[in-house]
């Protein structure tokens, strides 16, 4: 299965089309529900890639802690 993978290619680029501002509440609230669903594909997947499971948990505190610092300020969310 793997012996067709040369691991000196570089990964395929992802290129965006399209891009939306977000406010971090609302990016913390989609990460949040992907980050769920991945979990949930994941898990049962040969016992899972933690990862990647890993920086999407870190991102999405990261972003929850950019929300409680701009609640704090006042600048709303």
């Amino acid at each position: 299965m793997m012996d067709n993978i040369n691991l000196s290619d570089p990964p395929p680029r992802i290129t965006t089309t399209t891009s939306k501002n977000l406010s971090a509440k609302r990016a913390q609230i989609r990460i949040q529900a992907f980050l769920d669903d991945f979990e949930n594909r994941n898990s049962t997947l040969n016992g899972g890639d933690k990862a990647v499971t890993v920086q999407l948990q870190k991102l999405n505190q990261a972003l929850l802690e950019e929300r409680q610092r701009q609640k704090a300020a006042g600048k709303g969310l």
